[in-house]
């Protein structure tokens, strides 16, 4: 692995940890990212989360929210009726760390929910991804890299690997979720 790759290994890491803790909100783990954003760009907070996706997101997603297949069914992770909050709320602070080039973007919330549909059509791709190994991730990178110059899908993947990986942990429970600490 790259030294690329073992920062976003190390940064996933901590974005979930945030995630897992008992009470923590949407935005606990928005300063991992931030962080990400500041030494490459906002773009490759998608390599973040896409590793939330991989790793933990399908690794410790219960069999009851995964479709036949054994794959995590978003739908089931993060309903849609969730998106338009989780997705503004999340949004909304991304704002204050991505910058102003992502305020201005995130203006119309009439494009946000429709980049959100984007960005959930791309979180299932990578999630089915998962069991192709080098290939799959391969195509996972093709898949977030669509992406790039959509502030607002990129908010809304980012909200939604969010929401799935909270969803998880309250899934696994406190005790699971402290013994990845």
């Amino acid at each position: 692995m790259n030294l690329y790759w073992s920062i976003v290994q190390q940064r996933a890491a901590e974005y979930s940890l945030a995630q897992a803790q008992p009470g923590a909100s949407l935005l606990s783990g928005l300063p991992v990212l931030a962080a990400h954003a500041a030494h490459f760009s906002p773009f490759h907070t998608l390599h973040v989360a896409q590793f939330c996706l991989a790793v933990v997101v399908f690794e410790d997603c219960p069999d009851h929210l995964r479709t036949p297949g054994g794959v995590p069914d978003l739908d089931r992770l993060v309903p849609k009726d969730a998106d338009a909050l989780t997705v503004l709320t999340t949004a909304q602070e991304q704002r204050a760390l991505f910058g102003t080039g992502l305020d201005e973007e995130l203006r119309n919330v009439e494009d946000q929910v429709a980049a959100t549909d984007r960005a959930r059509a791309a979180v299932q791709q990578v999630l089915e991804q998962v069991p192709y190994g080098r290939a799959g991730r391969e195509r996972m990178l093709d898949i977030v890299y669509e992406l790039r110059d959509d502030p607002r899908a990129i908010a809304g993947v980012i909200a939604l690997t969010t929401a799935a990986l909270r969803e998880v942990s309250d899934q696994q429970g406190p005790a699971d979720a402290s013994a990845r600490q």
